[in-house]
């Protein structure tokens, strides 16, 4: 799939029930929660992505 453009994630399976859980996977030591909790905070995924990533376009909203 990739990483997302707009938050730098890759996608890997992970859901709300897993949510908190770091998977050690293609998107290192960062679980779903903690990357949602960056991107909301600096919109990416991760502060160290914020160069990378684009804003939402209004079919991503």
């Amino acid at each position: 799939m990739g990483l997302c453009p707009v938050c730098w994630w890759e996608d890997d399976g992970q859901q709300e029930d897993d949510a908190a859980q770091v998977r050690l996977s293609v998107n290192g030591e960062l679980s779903l929660a903690e990357a949602r909790h960056h991107y909301v905070a600096c919109g990416a995924s991760d502060p160290r992505f914020v160069p990378y990533v684009r804003p939402p376009q209004d079919s991503e909203q």
